[in-house]
């Protein structure tokens, strides 16, 4: 009887390696195609709100997701309820088989989580612009204003206007000689920087944002590390159970501190990005503030503070 189950958990474990490869060469197939269409179509796009791209783009990320969306329905169905259904009638914690049981779970939630995240990191990667590129199109709109604040002259007198900060609106500037109002137009190229100023702001604080993501990623890491070690001495000596627990105990008091650090590194980040958006678009700051502070108080309300 043992011999058949070690076989059904065995070819259990199979099946879903082998679906979730399969999954995972579907979903690079999809990557590898859309990445240079993607690329060009933005390249060559001259609309600023680039929304032939964006529509392409939520489609590729759409099916990705209906990709990682069939492995969790199959993970859920084909290994958590195999396994609760033998742990609850007949490979109980004293079965010879247990062990097994518990790491054939193990080893299917590993696989299950990297192939997850290399989903996660496509998408990132298909959404992604290089900081360079956004940085490129700043310097573009900050020399083509530069040029351009020399030209604006009054309609009424011809006198030059003080223009000294890029505009992406209409604005209204009286003359200082003969105090007509002027209606100034901006350029297309400073139009746009409305639409990449988040996108830049977010790009050089990068950084601060990895720094939160692998906070995170150390926690996940210390709990499944913590877990492996509860499972491993399941079946060994007094003795080897209370060097686990000592070894526990270390790794979840890590685990805390890597909890409280997470949310002070995504609140850097925020504070960051909204300084970068007051130094891009200054005439803005108020509303920067306001939106910063909501993202702090749904932080702190998902954070239980």
């Amino acid at each position: 009887m043992n011999k058949d189950l070690r076989a059904q958990i065995e070819e259990r474990q199979t099946r879903w390696l082998v679906f979730l490869d399969k999954l995972n060469k579907r979903a690079e197939e999809l990557y590898n195609a859309a990445l240079p269409e993607l690329n060009a179509l933005k390249k060559n796009d001259d609309d600023p709100n680039k929304s032939t791209y964006n529509k392409i783009l939520s489609g590729i990320c759409g099916q990705l997701d209906l990709i990682r969306s069939k492995a969790y329905h199959a993970h859920d169905q084909e290994i958590l309820d195999f396994y609760y259904c033998l742990r609850r009638s007949e490979i109980t914690s004293s079965h010879p088989l247990s062990r097994s049981l518990d790491n054939f779970r193990e080893i299917c939630y590993e696989s299950f989580n990297e192939f997850e995240q290399s989903l996660y990191e496509m998408r990132d990667r298909l959404r992604e612009e290089k900081r360079e590129e956004i940085e490129e199109e700043y310097a573009k709109i900050i020399d083509s204003f530069n040029v351009a604040k020399d030209k604006f002259r009054c309609s009424q007198c011809g006198h030059l206007l003080p223009v000294e900060r890029i505009f992406f609106i209409s604005v209204h500037i009286p003359c200082p000689a003969c105090n007509t109002q002027n209606t100034l137009e901006p350029g297309r190229q400073a139009r746009n920087l409305q639409f990449i100023a988040k996108k830049l702001a977010e790009k050089r604080c990068e950084h601060l944002l990895a720094a939160y993501r692998n906070e995170k990623q150390n926690e996940r890491d210390l709990y499944h590390k913590a877990h492996a070690i509860k499972l491993d001495s399941i079946h060994k000596s007094d003795k080897d159970k209370a060097i686990a627990k000592k070894q526990m105990e270390d790794i979840n008091l890590e685990r805390e501190r890597s909890i409280k650090n997470a949310p002070h590194l995504y609140a850097a980040y925020l504070r960051a990005v909204c300084d970068e958006m007051n130094d891009i678009l200054p005439e803005f700051k108020a509303h920067h503030e306001k939106i910063y502070f909501e993202q702090i108080n749904q932080t702190e309300k998902k954070d239980g503070k």
